[in-house]
């Protein structure tokens, strides 16, 4: 069974059938036949019509017109007749454009009969295995299926005896792509085009002039999470069939890969996706979380803290490659990280408290100036239950941050806290929040043009030191000392008081936020 429009398309390239307009393009053809006076047509099959006499036989035109929807017909002469047809030109030989309609209607059979095996490997196959084996069984090609940091999920007995691109961890019971592997990967550009292609394509490497290779993305909630990788002779170019085919095995492991049992091997992108999970909240067990943590061979620490890597173009697999996580992961021992909503997010894991100073910060710094990031962390915290309130708290430091200061690299949740619970209210329930010494001042100022309310704001900015104050508002002390005497005569309050000038600046911070 094929749609109408792409089997004309088949037929353009390979007889050279050039469609002048189509009826019904979308209609899923099971069967093909030459059209005859004594043809009792039907609405799943594609007719061909051999010539003008057949299509001006009144009997056939009423069984045609019997039909509960319009039957396809495929012809080269236009004719004025009651019902839908296909025409087209350069029909050179009905009988041969016949046999290559049959030819190409057996072909798409033998795929869907072939990818129902496939699929039927989710129900009755033991894993990611059992699929590369039946792969290449059904290719007669080496298969190997690997995750976005290049270690080797399940590779065919094939693959296996291929001379290179294969290393070991150091117990020898887990494999990995090379290191000469990516960098060849890289320098050929055939990781961009797996991060860019949504099908299976063909490419001959220069690195390895005895082998043509098939790839096609595995992709897990639309990310990139590893790649299919068959293995051709140098001679051979890939076939539809096979491009085809290695398509439907990629989105099969990414189901295989989504099942239950998907947490059984220790890999990186297993652990990436049981972080989304925890992100996302998944998880309310401790024991759960500490099993999960060993499953995957990682330390659970006492002590967190998540970072959101951020950058405003779009997602590219120059920013979220496997490479530029291992960095973080190597200048930040015990951490994880994953590609989330299209951010990179770090998470802090250790045994000690995550203190924000600035040897745990620079390294951060910098790989997000060397890679046009920007970095929101959360505040640290102690309980990995609660790990998708402060990704939010993070998330919330993203939003209301960058338009205040645009120009920074590290943004701590902490200096948005107050902005962060601000969020959380209504405008009315903030604006009840402002005390009201501070409408007071404002209605003084605007009502005898004086500057109370901007003083007070820079005695408060300058941590109540008044030389830094009349320093920064450009006047003398003792007229810094007149403006204050006069807002306490004006408030009957005393500015000596820490407990009323916190509520002031926090109406002054109130009052900025509604102020955006």
């Amino acid at each position: 069974m094929i749609r109408l429009q792409n089997l004309l398309e088949n037929l353009s390239e390979s007889d050279g059938l050039s469609v002048i307009s189509l009826h019904s393009p979308e209609r899923m053809i099971n069967r093909a036949e030459i059209l005859t006076t004594d043809t009792i047509p039907d609405t799943g099959t594609l007719y061909l019509s051999a010539g003008r006499n057949t299509l001006k036989s009144h009997r056939l035109q009423e069984r045609i017109l019997a039909l509960p929807e319009p039957c396809l017909i495929l012809t080269d002469k236009a004719q004025d007749l009651p019902f839908h047809m296909i025409l087209a030109r350069d029909i050179h030989d009905v009988n041969q454009l016949f046999a290559s309609i049959l030819q190409r209607l057996r072909f798409e059979e033998e795929i869907q009969f072939e990818t129902t095996q496939l699929y039927q490997l989710l129900y009755t196959g033991r894993g990611l295995d059992d699929i590369v084996l039946r792969a290449q069984n059904m290719l007669g090609r080496a298969v190997s299926v690997l995750d976005a940091g290049y270690a080797m999920l399940a590779v065919s007995p094939m693959m296996r005896e291929l001379p290179f691109g294969v290393e070991s961890n150091d117990a020898g019971d887990f494999d990995f792509l090379s290191a000469q592997e990516v960098e060849s990967l890289r320098r050929l550009n055939i990781e961009q085009q797996i991060y860019q292609h949504t099908h299976a394509f063909f490419v001959q490497t220069e690195d390895h002039p005895d082998t043509n290779w098939i790839f096609c993305a595995i992709r897990i909630q639309h990310v990139m999470s590893g790649y299919v990788a068959v293995c051709l002779p140098n001679r051979a170019d890939a076939s539809e069939r096979e491009l085809r085919l290695t398509s439907v095995i990629a989105d099969i492991c990414s189901v295989e890969m989504q099942k239950h049992d998907f947490f059984a091997h220790q890999t990186g992108l297993q652990y990436e996706t049981f972080l989304t999970d925890l992100i996302e909240g998944r998880f309310t067990s401790l024991p759960m979380i500490e099993s999960r943590f060993k499953v995957l061979n990682r330390h659970l620490g006492k002590f967190f803290c998540l970072a959101i890597l951020y950058r405003s173009e779009p997602h590219n697999s120059e920013l979220f490659n496997e490479r530029q996580m291992s960095t973080l992961r190597n200048t930040y021992p015990g951490s994880m990280s994953v590609v989330y909503k299209n951010n990179i997010v770090l998470l802090l894991n250790q045994d000690t408290p995550v203190l924000l100073r600035p040897d745990l910060i620079r390294p951060m710094a910098q790989f997000a100036l060397q890679n046009q990031l920007k970095v929101y962390l959360s505040q640290p915290f102690a309980d990995i239950l609660k790990i998708r309130i402060f990704y939010e708290q993070a998330q919330h430091t993203l939003e209301l941050s960058d338009p205040r200061s645009p120009d920074q690299l590290i943004y701590f949740s902490t200096e948005a806290l107050p902005f962060y619970l601000f969020s959380k209210c209504s405008y009315e329930e903030l604006e009840t929040g402002i005390h009201h010494h501070i409408f007071q001042l404002q209605d003084y100022d605007r009502q005898y043009h004086t500057e109370f309310i901007t003083t007070l704001r820079a005695y408060l900015a300058h941590n109540r030191n008044v030389t830094q104050t009349a320093e920064y508002l450009h006047v003398h002390r003792s007229t810094l000392f007149y403006r204050m005497k006069k807002i306490e005569e004006l408030l009957e309050v005393s500015l000596s008081d820490s407990h009323l000038l916190f509520l002031y600046e926090l109406s002054l911070q109130i009052w900025d936020y509604l102020s955006r």
